[in-house]
Order: C-alpha cells, then structure tokens, then sequence
C-alpha cells in the first residue's frame, strides 16, 4: 500500500473520529469525553508497540513529555468542544491556522528562520481567518475562534513534540502522551459524569480506535515518502468534513467558510510547497497527534 493511500486513510480517520466526538452531542461532560477518547486508545496502542517490539526504557525527556500533555490536552478539549458548536467543515478549515502558528513559534523556540514569502503567506492567511470569524465587539461569544485557540495551543505542542521526536520513537512518544492526557482527564472527574448509552460508548469506542488507527496510517505514510510530498493530501480533510457534516449534521457550508477557507487552503498551500522547495521537514497542522 503506497504512502498516498495511508495518508488519505489517516485523513479520513481523523474526520470520522471528529465526527463520533461530535455525534455525542454537549450531553457528556467535556473530560469524560476525553477521558474515553483516550483510554480506549490506550488499549490497541499497547498492543502494536508489543507487535512491535518497542523498548520503553528507550523513553526519555519526561518533562517535555508532561509538558505536551497539559497543552495537548488543552488543544484537545478546546476542539472537541468546538465540534459541539462550530459545523465540522468549519472547525476544519480553521484548525489549518496551527501551521501560521507553528511558522511563527518556530522563530522563537527552534530558532527557525522564515523569509519574506512565508511571512505573506502567514498574513493572506489570517486574513482567510478573519473572514471566517467575521470580528465584531462581540467575536469572544462566537463560538468559531475556539478551533482557532485550539490550534494555537496546537502548534505549542508540536513545537514540544519536535524537540521529543529528536531522542524518541514517534509511536511511544504517542502512548506517552495519550497516557498522561487519560489520567490528567480523570482529575476532572466529579458527580456530574454519567455512563453513557450504549450509542454514545460506542462512539467513544469508535472514536479511540479511529484516533489510533489514523496516527498509525499516519506514522507508516511518513516512512513510506517524505511528509512535504504528502502534505497536500491534508485538504482533503475540508472535502470530507463539508460531505460528512452535511449528511449526519445537516450542516451547510456558509459563504464566509467557503471565501475565508479557500484563502487559508492557498496560503498553507504554498507554505507547503516553500517547504518542499527549501528541503525543509514539514509540520502538518491538520496532524493533531490525537
């Protein structure tokens, strides 16, 4: 199966696991989703690093580790509660903000340097933002710059997991993370937390092993080709979001989404292609590591 394939299931996998988070609806506390979400990755998880043979004494930098956790989990609890507000083509198309972010705190953390052009694209880009948002004095009780805030605290963590990936194994560096945002949702845990149905367990379900098999086809896509090269299958992840919002949410895409997000699609666009041009190791943004 070539790197392509893989990427486009990683894609897809993500949006369905968007989709099972969303389909729970605001009846679930926020961090019994999370904690769910997390957990019943665990499980699989475990079993593919013992397939694999990976050595956990091989971890290391526990503290980088702890500190993507807290702002992962951040991140984490900030999109799914934008799935519950926001249409989930919407959600998407923001959420490609985190690579302006991620361009911008590279400067300051990994010492990166970007040129004239980037900085363009990172401004025709916020630009594709504001559209979206439509700003007005009242733009904090728009529920639309939650994925923004989001993908902020999403770029952080990326920034953190560059610097992790430099001395650990990707998949560990996941159940690492996956572990302590399990346990981190369960100080959270108080008499508001119900069990859920059997439909919404078993979106959770679904939403775990969906997070789990999408950053596998993920990780094996990066083996097989050069994550730049694959960086514009991400889009796809707008086309998906706009049919599958449509036909289980009813959702339709509005004028502001559709002018707003093809600016941010063209802008993050030509930042992967720059990348592809410079050689340089991309970050995408739509990779969530969750």
């Amino acid at each position: 199966m070539s790197a392509f394939i893989y990427k486009s299931l990683s894609v897809l996998f993500f949006v369905l696991m968007s989709v099972c988070i969303k389909a729970t609806g605001d009846h679930l506390p926020l961090f019994q989703v999370v904690f769910f979400r997390n957990f019943f990755a665990l499980l699989p998880l475990i079993f593919f690093i013992y397939f694999l043979k990976l050595n956990f004494r091989s971890i290391n930098n526990f503290k980088l580790h702890i500190m993507r956790a807290f702002i992962g989990i951040t991140a984490m609890s900030l999109f799914f509660i934008s799935l519950r507000y926001v249409p989930l083509v919407e959600m998407q198309t923001i959420s490609y903000s985190s690579v302006f972010f991620i361009s911008i705190l590279s400067i300051f953390f990994l010492g990166e340097k970007i040129g004239y052009r980037r900085i363009i694209a990172i401004i025709v880009g916020f630009i594709g933002v504001i559209v979206i948002l439509k700003p007005t004095s009242a733009i904090f009780s728009n529920y639309s710059i939650l994925p923004l805030i989001a993908s902020l605290f999403l770029s952080m963590a990326v920034i953190v997991l560059k610097k992790i990936l430099l001395t650990n194994n990707n998949i560990l560096s996941v159940w690492v993370f996956t572990t302590l945002c399990t346990l981190i949702s369960l100080f959270f845990y108080n008499e508001s937390w119900i069990w859920p149905n059997n439909f919404d367990l078993s979106l959770m379900i679904a939403s775990g092993i969906l997070g789990f098999i999408a950053q596998i086809c993920l990780t094996k896509s990066f083996q097989l080709a050069d994550a730049s090269l694959l960086a514009p299958l991400d889009f796809s992840s707008v086309i998906w979001s706009f049919f599958l919002g449509y036909i289980f949410f009813a959702e339709l895409i509005s004028i502001n989404v559709l002018i707003g997000g093809s600016i941010i699609i063209v802008s993050v666009g030509y930042i992967f292609y720059r990348e592809r041009v410079l050689q340089k190791q991309v970050v995408l943004g739509v990779n969530k590591q969750f």
